[in-house]
């Protein structure tokens, strides 16, 4: 199993918006099928930092989905509205679960 997390970065001033943003993509990702992220507000570091994490079986299951992610537009269409809001764009990391 892998954990995919992304941090996102906001502008100043719209930390609010973009966390609504982030929770209503994940709510389109577990419509999809996907599992749905857990959503992390930084309590310190850069202001407004907010990172997800989401489980996968494995690398290639994850891998998968990113062209099925490009072509659901109940997800596509809340990235559009993220990426606007964001300093930089956001950094992804791959871990491997292990027990």
């Amino acid at each position: 199993m892998i954990a995919v997390r992304r941090t996102y970065l906001p502008k100043p001033g719209v930390s609010g918006r973009l966390a609504m943003l982030i929770k209503e993509a994940g709510a389109a990702m577990e419509a999809a099928g996907f599992r749905k992220p857990i959503i992390y507000r930084g309590w310190h570091g850069s202001h407004g930092m907010l990172q997800t994490e989401q489980i996968w079986d494995s690398i290639t299951d994850y891998e998968a989905s990113r062209d099925v992610v490009r072509q659901t537009p109940g997800i596509t269409s809340k990235f559009e509205q993220i990426y606007p809001l964001l300093a930089e764009t956001h950094t992804t990391q791959v871990f491997e679960i292990s027990e």
